[in-house]
């Protein structure tokens, strides 16, 4: 089965962008509740330690969703890529 690399790295970058833009406006307009989600994923008791460095600006909303789709649609491409190579060996 072949992967359409473009499209599959569409999709990845699309759907990431999406989370990203909900993560960052909840963490916009609910930091304190927001944090607490985060800690609780990530088994952290207390994030008050690193509170004060996390500044949500919205030149650094647009520039996170700028470089981490560009690098997560990469990724999906060489994914589907490398996927492709191998389903063509296997031939």
């Amino acid at each position: 089965m072949k992967i359409y690399a473009c499209r599959f790295g569409i999709a990845g970058a699309t759907t990431f962008c999406t989370m990203y833009t909900a993560l960052a406006l909840a963490l916009k307009f609910f930091p304190n509740q927001t944090l607490r989600l985060i800690a609780t994923i990530h088994m952290m008791p207390k994030l008050e330690y690193i509170k004060p460095f996390i500044k949500v600006t919205p030149q650094a909303i647009i520039t996170g969703i700028v470089s981490h789709t560009i690098a997560v649609f990469f990724f999906f491409w060489l994914t589907a890529t490398i996927y492709n190579a191998f389903q063509k060996l296997q031939k």
